[in-house]
């Protein structure tokens, strides 16, 4: 069982605090070793999942309403809004670590950042605010809101603030670049830094908005977190992520079939589904709390781990390992792309591929596309491109927060 924590001992202390509190009873016996005790602790504890969440908070109400702050935030995962209740030591908390994250990457009194996302509802903007503030780095939050607030005045708002940080989410920052051309508009030179949270990104994520933008810049992620538990982890500049082990148990969930996600293991590292459980004060029991997504478990020298993100794990004809093969071949091609849309037959033999890049594509192209997903998936696969008016969830003049890149057909 692996677990990931920066104290054995403490962790314990504070796991058995968190379960006294929300009445979740463990038969365990003290053996005189915390990681052992830790390890029995929460193999009794069930897999806790948003659903739990969502019921325990509808069942709970009275319990912690006294205590919360309240949020309605927007789900990555289902572009709802959610109440999700938090106290104000989960903001200043949230605050401090973002600290940390921050000011790694930002220069005070120099940088001016825009917070770019299209929902109000959410703490990581509040949080990323205020945290900005206190190191006395300038920030602007824009929301794209069709018919009031467009792309030609977020452009406007960048270039008159001479604006050098963008954050926000990878799909966000490629439709600001997409609507940028339709309004053939460029990004502001002033703008040197891309930081993006919230979803699966790598190197060639971040090549391919270099090569939207004709120049280098700084791309990297910065933040990996859920709504219902805030902040786990911060980039590192190789796309890898460091967990905030002083707050938080890392557990690594083995999966049925590794080959199914990874190409090739490294050496040392381990694969699994990242179970998270926190070990500061909570209004809610996030206890082995399922993340869906999928992580290698890198270890270092020093002890530490380093975690490599894999993507998101759910159900599809083509596995994660694939799908990875798949946006790497498509996010390095000749030409740079603002998005993709891969839709494939329910019994797996047929896809059909939309590629938005910045001009039409060429015959080279298309043939490149087909035959770098074909080598991938093999001969048991079709693959066609498909030129009509693109309809993978970019429309101009409007924003999502996140978008799917790979589909069923109906």
């Amino acid at each position: 069982m692996l677990l990931v924590t920066e104290s054995f001992d403490a962790a314990e202390r504070k796991l058995r605090n968190i379960l006294e509190h929300f009445g979740l009873q463990t038969s365990y016996e003290d053996t005189g070793d915390s990681k052992q005790n830790l390890e029995r602790i929460l193999t009794e504890i069930p897999v806790s999942t948003k659903r739990a969440l969502m019921d325990y908070r509808e069942k709970n109400a009275k319990h912690y309403l006294p205590d919360s702050l309240l949020f309605a935030e927007t789900s990555g995962t289902t572009a709802k809004p959610l109440q999700i209740p938090r106290t104000r030591f989960d903001l200043q908390n949230g605050v401090k670590n973002y600290n940390l994250v921050y000011e790694r990457i930002v220069r005070p009194n120099q940088d001016r950042v825009a917070f770019i996302h299209p929902s109000y509802l959410s703490p990581l903007r509040d949080i990323t605010v205020r945290t900005l503030q206190d190191l006395n780095v300038g920030i602007m939050t824009l929301f794209p809101i069709p018919g009031l607030y467009t792309y030609d005045r977020i452009h406007g708002a960048l270039k008159q603030n001479t604006v050098t940080t963008l954050v926000g989410s990878p799909s966000t920052i490629h439709q600001l670049l997409y609507n940028f051309q339709m309004l053939d508009l460029e990004l502001p030179l002033s703008v040197d830094k891309i930081l993006v949270t919230g979803e699966y990104f790598t190197e060639k994520h971040a090549s391919n908005i270099k090569r939207l933008i004709n120049r280098n810049c700084y791309v990297a992620s910065i933040i990996f977190g859920a709504n219902e538990i805030g902040m786990m982890m911060y980039g590192e500049d190789d796309f890898t992520y460091r967990g905030l082990a002083h707050d938080f148990i890392f557990e690594c969930l083995p999966l049925e079939n590794e080959d199914d996600f990874i190409h090739s293991s490294l050496p040392g590292a381990q694969t699994g589904e990242l179970l998270v459980t926190s070990l500061t004060q909570s209004i809610m029991p996030v206890v082995r709390y399922a993340t869906s997504d999928v992580f290698n478990f890198i270890p270092e020298n020093d002890g530490t781990y380093r975690f490599q993100h894999i993507g998101r794990k759910d159900e599809y004809p083509i596995n994660l390992r694939i799908r990875n093969l798949i946006d790497d071949a498509l996010y390095s091609l000749q030409c740079p792309i603002f998005h993709y849309n891969l839709t494939v037959t329910r019994d797996g033999t047929n896809a059909i591929v939309q590629v938005l890049s910045p001009a039409d594509l060429t015959e080279d192209i298309k043939h490149e596309i087909v035959d770098r997903i074909t080598t991938i998936t093999g001969d048991v696969m079709t693959v066609v491109i498909d030129c009509s008016p693109y309809s993978g969830g970019f429309t101009k003049g409007e924003c999502i927060p996140k978008i799917n890149r790979f589909r069923l057909a109906s």
